[in-house]
């Protein structure tokens, strides 16, 4: 791939999952209680027996796409990155595990986590990939992954945060989803010295959430930062090789006041966030995650003529109920989406050829069959 990807960790995310606890503790529900055993045993065979449970219980989720879809055992999700494998659609997700929602506190999305599933029903759960590391630019949390095919293998988008809460976007490699090396270039640092960009490495900083696409033999990358004025906004940078980015300069700004910080979040006004820019139609669609005064909405869509600038006036509502919106599979006119939305990944579906594309959950396990891998 033209690059010298970084080392992984010294340690296994198996090592990681058993030491952690992420096996969670066995919930006395469904079809995994019904099968408890119920003999007497001595506390060798009751350890084995009840570690076989937790295990079968985290691993293998039952789910109800429809009503509720997919989170962890003990966690739930926030953005992820989606990938076709093999026969299965694999999601990487932020993974909370902390009572609190925000993200900013210590011990806090630490790791993605990463699901499969061959129908949308049933789920595996598998080992989590990209633990943070210390004393690094990615010590504190890891955000919002991307991920794109390059050739016979996966390149990896991804947010790092730092000790300070400075944000910074770095890739990895993989070729089977399971493995991912980092790369030696990270981070690749698209706000820094820039002109209109506010950020820095030592205090809270704005780069965040990497959404990558392809047009005209470039890879176009948006992100969420600040503007020098004080307004949250998606920027764009591009690249023909993975190495070298090319700056173009915020496409999308928000407001530069307004903001109002909540504690216990709740903001009546927040970041241009969770962005993904699509090209239907002839056309360009910035999808994107903001929460805007007066309204209780949160995904919205922007079109335009040009991948370089996106009117926030101009915003529409895109799907009532959504949050960060990525889409799983193309057929026609059609998309297949997926969203998280109460900590669930979700699905829903849109038509690119109406005249005002807008998309919806989707209502029958039906809906899901022809869009299978």
């Amino acid at each position: 791939m033209g690059h010298r990807p970084g080392c992984a960790p010294t340690f296994s995310r198996r090592a990681f999952l058993r030491a952690s606890g992420a096996g969670a503790v066995a919930l006395s529900t469904g079809r995994h209680a019904r099968s408890e055993p119920r003999t007497p045993m001595n506390v060798i065979e009751f350890e084995r027996t009840l570690a076989g449970m937790r295990a079968r219980h985290y691993r293998h989720r039952e789910v109800d796409i429809v009503q509720t879809g997919f989170r962890p055992v003990g966690g739930s999700v926030a953005d992820f990155a989606v990938a076709e494998h093999e026969g299965r659609i694999h999601f990487f997700y932020i993974e909370r595990r902390l009572t609190e929602g925000t993200p900013f506190y210590p011990g806090h999305e630490i790791y993605f986590g990463h699901a499969s599933t061959a129908d949308f029903f049933n789920w595996q759960v598998h080992d989590p990939v990209m633990l943070v590391r210390p004393d690094s630019w990615e010590e504190a949390h890891v955000w919002a992954p991307c991920i794109v095919r390059r050739g016979e293998g996966f390149i990896m988008a991804y947010t790092g945060v730092n000790r300070h809460i400075s944000q910074n976007i770095g890739l990895a490699s993989s070729t089977d989803l399971f493995s991912w090396k980092r790369w030696e270039t990270n981070p690749i640092s698209p706000c820094k010295d820039k002109a209109w960009a506010s950020w820095r490495s030592d205090e809270i900083s704005s780069c965040r959430d990497p959404s990558i696409c392809e047009y005209q033999d470039r890879h176009w990358m948006i992100y969420t930062a600040n503007t020098k004025e004080g307004a949250s906004c998606i920027a764009l940078t591009s690249t023909a090789d993975f190495c070298t980015w090319k700056d173009r300069g915020p496409i999308c700004v928000g407001p530069a006041t307004g903001y109002e910080p909540r504690l216990k979040g709740g903001h009546p006004q927040g970041s241009l966030e969770s962005a993904n820019l699509l090209r239907r139609r002839g056309k360009w669609f910035l999808l994107v995650k903001a929460k805007v005064r007066d309204s209780d909405r949160r995904s919205w869509v922007i079109e335009s003529d040009r991948i370089d600038s996106f009117d926030f006036a101009n915003r529409r509502v895109f799907w009532p109920g959504a949050f960060g919106i990525e889409v799983v599979k193309d057929k026609g006119g059609r998309s297949l989406l997926a969203t998280f939305s109460g900590g669930h990944i979700r699905f829903g579906l849109v038509n690119w050829t109406d005249p005002k594309p807008a998309g919806r959950f989707v209502t029958e396990p039906q809906e899901l069959a022809t869009w299978r891998p």
